[in-house]
């Protein structure tokens, strides 16, 4: 009997606590809970910019590798780096030593040749004087020959042996460079005298070119050489002296082909650099390449070289840094944006928003799209007010009217 009784008022508990599910079933469904929660800012009138970024290291805007021509020892370094120099100021000096021996066999070389060649001016009139005899000589035995030939006292055999041999000295009087019975070296002789002296005056130059000078007004930013190597015993192959005018700075940067329609000459640019923390210096493109190249090996895309020259900078800035510019390609003022994601496109193509109204549901406001950044797009349309909160996260499932749980965003 006591099992009965238990067993009823177990099924008893059962049925109310099934009458108590109902009701709060049938209470919660006659709630209507919003199906969407809506992230929303405020849509406010503001100022907004395209910004093209592009990295560079910052250097002088003039720039100069000192190499030297001539290959001897250095003896002496007379700056360092950081040391302000100017044009024509000498860095180095090189050994004179072995140029000089240089030059003294030049000199040599062509005392030799001078000598040989009057050497063999002098045989050469000799030559050409004898022959001037004997061609006086022949020409005197020609008429005399010739009447006795005409007699018939000489055979016709020995004239033409007189003949042939007058013949042969014209000829060989005519292969001498002479003038007014004075030989003349050849123009090839000549030449050979005239590369020569060339050699030797080059020689000569080079003793200036020992001193290693600067080309331009800057500062020494590299010195790559010792005391005691060669000029061109550098470190790692490098320039002997590497002199900047740092006095303005600039950066030569690399624009992709997707981008390069945007970039004007006279843009203003702000170029940041770890160095400068949070501050910046000003820039503005001042060079735009007229061809592309390709950005690397592995790559396909094609860059532009452009020039962006710093008007306005930090004291802390230094060149050789790594630094970011950023570009101003476009700016609108007084304008509504909003982030380029609460921007959806119907069937037609037509951009809209949509807002929030008072009571908690939407409304859709189509909209004409201008000027994007990468966060956020120009937008005008009749129906934009102040103050409207705009869903920043809407996909295709909103609908005008729809109720919405918003969550305010943060600026």
């Amino acid at each position: 009997m006591k099992k009965i009784f238990t067993r009823k008022r177990a099924i008893i508990l059962l049925i109310a606590a099934a009458v108590i599910i109902a009701l709060f079933y049938r209470k919660s469904k006659g709630k209507t809970e919003p199906a969407f929660a809506a992230n929303v800012s405020n849509l406010e009138k503001k100022t907004i910019e395209q910004i093209i970024s592009v990295k560079a290291p910052l250097e002088g805007v003039e720039k100069a590798e000192v190499v030297s021509a001539l290959n001897y020892e250095i003896i002496d370094i007379k700056v360092k780096e950081g040391d302000i120099v100017t044009k024509d100021q000498v860095l180095a000096v090189l050994d004179k030593e072995e140029l000089e021996k240089e030059i003294q066999a030049e000199e040599n070389q062509l005392e030799l040749v001078i000598l040989q060649q009057q050497e063999k001016q002098r045989t050469m009139q000799i030559e050409y004087d004898k022959a001037l005899m004997e061609l006086i000589s022949l020409e005197d035995n020609m008429e005399s020959s010739k009447t006795l030939y005409e007699n018939g006292i000489i055979t016709e055999e020995s004239f033409k042996k007189i003949e042939t041999s007058l013949a042969e000295t014209k000829k060989n009087i005519e292969s001498y460079n002479a003038s007014n019975g004075r030989v003349s070296l050849s123009p090839a002789e000549e030449k050979q005298i005239e590369i020569q002296k060339q050699d030797l005056e080059r020689k000569k130059e080079d003793m200036d070119k020992l001193y290693i000078k600067s080309p331009i007004d800057g500062t020494v930013t590299r010195v790559n050489v010792n005391i005691g190597r060669y000029a061109k015993d550098t470190e790692d192959e490098k320039a002997m002296f590497v002199v900047e005018n740092l006095s303005k700075l600039q950066m030569k940067v690399s624009v992709s082909e997707f981008d390069i329609g945007k970039i004007k000459k006279g843009q203003a640019a702000e170029i940041y650099s770890d160095i400068l923390g949070s501050d910046f210096a000003d820039g503005t493109v001042a060079r735009i390449s007229p061809t592309a190249e390709q950005k690397d090996n592995n790559d396909m895309e094609r860059v532009i070289p452009v020039l962006i020259e710093v008007t306005k900078k930090p004291e802390s800035l230094i060149a050789g840094v790594a630094a970011t510019a950023k570009i101003k390609v476009d700016k609108s003022e007084d304008v509504f944006a909003v982030p380029s994601g609460a921007i959806l496109q119907d069937e037609n193509e037509q951009s809209r928003i949509y807002v929030v109204k008072d009571d908690g549901t939407l409304m859709t406001i189509q909209v004409e799209t201008g000027l994007e950044t990468d966060l956020e797009t120009e937008i005008s349309g009749s129906g934009l007010e102040e103050g409207m909160k705009v869903v920043v996260n809407p996909d295709y499932t909103l609908t005008d009217g729809m109720a919405v749980k918003q969550n305010e965003e943060k600026e």
